[in-house]
């Protein structure tokens, strides 16, 4: 495979997984590749052996499962897409036992030496998250009004990054404070924002907005300087440059492309919405239907973890009694 039929396949991956998700598998799907060449072999003949070599080699490298599982992910992906495009003549090569046994990503098996992540080891947390509290402190720390009302309507909504980077001005419904939001996997919903947003809301949209450059020729909700829809990377920087300076931010252990992790991220925010909503009292198909996920299962195992001072409340609420009453002491 050349550099241009490699290629080919990196836009393959990026076209047919979300935004968030080829941000994480290319640049493995790239060291990977880079790694087999070190060792005299090409992609398209590499084996399932050649595959668990170099997950061990991540799982030496940042000892931790979850790089070792992403970069496992993104080489399904990559191989998957290899075996499209072999099959359709775009790439010549040898793919004539995957039918039989899977392509060589679908055949490696390779197991983690620690099945922890870790996050899970340095906060002995299962989801890192803000209590409201914090939040506030977050959001008064940030330098713009226009950054501020990004951290209080991701807290207040629970949505994506790249679902807030995609709110058109046009769909906020300030009478009803609602927000249609086209979610992930086409799963598209609204969200609802708090009155303590509408000064904000208002005077960003009727104020603020309509001075920054590319407005006027921008339909959403949060236009820049340079471009009609603020990024996903610029959210992130607001975020993080916030828990800095509000003194929540904490830095801990490499991401598998080499970055340095944060504690306070964008995400953070919306785990920390889950969060409120559950002490609130959010049964988990409403949460699940906020946050726009494919089934309640998914959001049962995200935040139904076991938190040892939630259950605590649980039992002082409940009232429930260890001790027999009058009539059964007395049988």
């Amino acid at each position: 495979m050349n550099d241009d039929e490699f290629e080919q396949l990196i836009r393959r991956v990026e076209s047919n997984k979300s935004e968030a998700t080829a941000t994480q598998y290319v640049p493995k799907i790239r060291d990977f590749r880079e790694w087999l060449q070190s060792r005299g072999t090409v992609f398209e003949e590499a084996d399932a052996i050649d595959i668990e070599d170099w997950l061990a080699r991540l799982d030496e490298k940042y000892t931790n499962a979850s790089s070792v599982g992403k970069g496992d992910a993104a080489l399904v992906a990559a191989y998957d897409e290899l075996n499209k495009l072999i099959q359709a003549g775009r790439i010549d090569a040898d793919n004539s036992e995957w039918g039989r046994f899977g392509t060589p990503a679908e055949q490696a098996s390779y197991t983690p030496k620690d099945s922890s992540t870790y996050r899970s080891r340095e906060t002995r947390e299962d989801v890192e998250y803000l209590t409201p509290a914090e939040v506030d402190k977050l959001a008064k720390h940030t330098q713009t009004l226009r950054d501020e009302l990004i951290i209080r309507l991701m807290f207040q909504t629970g949505v994506r990054v790249t679902e807030l980077c995609t709110i058109r001005d046009k769909d906020v419904k300030p009478d009803e404070r609602k927000i249609p939001i086209r979610g992930k996997g086409r799963k598209n919903r609204s969200v609802y924002y708090q009155p303590s947003l509408d000064i904000l809301m208002d005077a960003w949209r009727n104020e603020r907005r309509p001075a920054v450059y590319y407005a006027e020729e921008s339909p959403y909700l949060f236009p820049t300087s340079h471009s009609e829809c603020i990024t996903r990377q610029t959210v992130e920087d607001v975020v993080r440059e916030a828990a800095k300076r509000a003194d929540l931010q904490e830095t801990y252990g490499p991401t598998a492309d080499g970055h340095t992790r944060h504690t306070v991220t964008p995400h953070v925010l919306r785990h920390s919405f889950a969060m409120a909503a559950l002490d609130n009292g959010w049964d988990i198909y409403t949460l699940s239907q906020a946050l726009g996920h494919a089934d309640a299962e998914t959001t049962t195992s995200t935040y139904l973890h076991d938190d040892e001072e939630r259950k605590r409340r649980a039992y002082r609420l409940n009232g429930v009694s260890t001790v027999a009453s009058d009539r059964e002491n007395a049988v």
